[in-house]
């Protein structure tokens, strides 16, 4: 994958180059002075940015769009259903137990006071894993057997598998209605996983029941990603998605504060497949630390 800012000094070219043993995203990234088009810095990061760059896309999202009461400091106390608790009673719900899924928590552990997580994942193995690991770092997490109790007791979801089936579905309602999806608290979806043509962690109809839809890339989310298969159906638009560099500053979309008369319900949903711009950056910063310290 590679790409390039107009405005800045250098492209970049990343290699994923990993399979078993390693991690399907192992490699590297190499930057180029778009000057010269020398290799000016090769960073043998293993795959490391990626995650990086990946969750800080998630935090951003997550900032903009899940329910206000997570960021603030007010109302700590933990909620008396016994659900697992957390500001305002809210509870971070996790799709998946690997490496992306720890890091989407390190980053939202810099944006929410929120420590109270459900998590759902295939291995009762990895998710005992998952638990301990994570309560280490300060979280309270609980295992479900079953991920569409996320959709209920949860206000935000990340999913990170590498699912080709949907692992989170839509409701039934009495009346049938498979367009529709109606809760008594807000909910936000972060959908990580699906980075190629073919997976897929989201029910179409559940992805078509959202009230606003963001990717990183507009063009990229009819290719591949959560929202491939409902435009395909021709249950949503193209038209419908907003890309995330839209959604900072179209702030109409953001999750609005609750008010004494009515809560911020919608479902909004962020599909993340991944584009060579966040490379571009975090690649940038990297080398520009390192030039920074040789001074």
């Amino acid at each position: 994958k590679s790409g390039y800012l107009t405005s800045a000094s250098h492209y970049v070219l990343k290699i994923a180059s990993g399979g078993h043993p390693l991690p399907t995203n192992w490699g590297c990234m190499q930057l180029f002075s778009q000057y010269t088009g020398k290799l000016e810095c090769l960073l043998l990061d293993e795959g490391l940015l990626t995650e990086l760059r990946t969750a800080a896309a998630g935090a951003v999202a997550a900032r903009l769009l899940a329910p206000p009461g997570l960021f603030d400091d007010d109302g700590c106390s933990p909620d008396d259903s016994g659900a697992g608790g957390g500001v305002g009673g809210y509870i971070v719900g996790m799709v998946g137990t690997g490496i992306q899924a720890r890091f989407q928590l390190r980053y939202l552990a810099h944006i929410t006071y929120c420590r109270n997580v459900l998590v759902w994942g295939r291995s009762p193995t990895n998710v005992n894993q998952f638990i301990n690991d994570m309560e280490k770092e300060g979280w309270t997490v609980r295992a479900v057997d079953d991920p569409q109790t996320l959709l209920d007791e949860c206000v935000l979801i990340v999913t990170t598998t590498s699912a080709r089936e949907p692992l989170l579905k839509l409701p039934p309602r009495k009346n049938n209605n498979t367009t529709t999806f109606r809760r008594r608290r807000p909910l936000h979806i972060t959908a990580i996983g699906a980075d190629s043509t073919g997976k897929m962690e989201l029910d179409p109809g559940l992805v078509a029941a959202a009230d606003v839809l963001v990717a990183d890339s507009r063009l990229q989310t009819k290719e591949r990603g959560e929202f491939e298969e409902a435009i395909m159906r021709g249950w949503i638009q193209l038209e419908d998605v907003v890309e995330l560099g839209e959604l900072a500053t179209r702030t109409e979309l953001h999750r609005k504060k609750n008010d004494q008369e009515e809560e911020d319900c919608r479902l909004t949903i962020f599909d993340s497949s991944g584009v060579a711009v966040q490379d571009c950056v975090i690649a940038s910063m990297v080398y520009a630390a390192l030039l920074a310290n040789e001074e």
